[in-house]
């Protein structure tokens, strides 16, 4: 081999260094400012007072976790919700509201157009695959997952687990009982943008002493209150919009 071929291997192989550094920094950096946003999500979860809710009254069948779903509460994308645990498997991250790239990149993503944790309905929380929610790759049915909010520990159970298109939105569409779905990429071990969804769907339990007064599902009264019925057009904005943002969940998700 002459000078030259030398001269451009020995630059090649400088340059290669240079890459592998670069992404080994780069990787350190994401995992250092994960750590850090996951610490200081905790400690303002932690300082958070008890949400108000109303105690259980002696007419109600039984007290619950849950609250009512939200109506038109909104809530700043990046806040600290929970903090999910998955003990068999030892996942335990916060969730945060939002479902954009930064959010996911920090921690659990609550899917913004879902019921917020603590309500009842379908919760629907996304995390990428090489990250927080790794270990769901060791999920099996019947693990026990909590829900820690600033109100209650609310208690699921894992009742299935499958692989969908990652078009399929149905998944996280709301819900008359309480579920929480957990959603990420798949495959797990797959180089590059992974083209399917993993998602795990698991039931409420209503069986954990909660730390605070808990609130209680209202019965439905006898005579429901008249029901307010938007124009066509205005449903149709709302729907089309919640649509998109499930759509723009699932692609955040890498």
């Amino acid at each position: 081999m002459n000078r030259r071929g030398t001269r451009f291997f020995s630059w090649m192989a400088y340059l290669l260094v240079m890459v592998g550094g670069a992404a080994l920094g780069w990787s350190a950096a994401n995992l250092t400012d994960a750590y850090i946003a996951q610490w200081r999500a905790r400690e303002q979860l932690a300082s958070m007072p008890p949400m108000t809710m109303s105690t259980p009254s002696a007419s109600s069948p039984r007290s619950s976790a849950l609250s009512t779903p939200r109506s038109s509460r909104v809530v700043q994308a990046g806040t600290p919700l929970a903090e999910l645990s998955i003990p068999r498997i030892g996942l335990s991250a916060v969730v945060l509201e939002g479902s954009d790239d930064h959010t996911l990149r920090v921690g659990l993503g609550h899917i913004e157009s879902t019921s917020l944790p603590g309500e009842s309905g379908n919760v629907a929380i996304a995390g990428h695959r090489d990250s927080f929610f790794r270990p769901l790759r060791n999920v099996q049915v019947g693990d026990d997952i909590t829900l820690d909010t600033p109100t209650a520990r609310v208690h699921y159970r894992v009742s299935s687990y499958s692989v969908v298109n990652s078009d399929e939105v149905s998944v996280i569409d709301p819900t008359t009982d309480a579920r929480l779905t957990l959603v990420t990429c798949f495959p797990f071990q797959f180089i590059g943008s992974a083209p399917d969804r993993f998602i795990v769907r698991a039931n409420y339990v209503a069986d954990v002493q909660q730390s605070h007064a808990a609130p209680v599902v209202p019965r439905p009264s006898k005579a429901p209150p008249p029901r307010v019925t938007r124009p066509r057009s205005a449903q149709s904005a709302s729907l089309t919009n919640r649509g998109s943002v499930r759509r723009e969940a699932s692609r955040n998700l890498r």
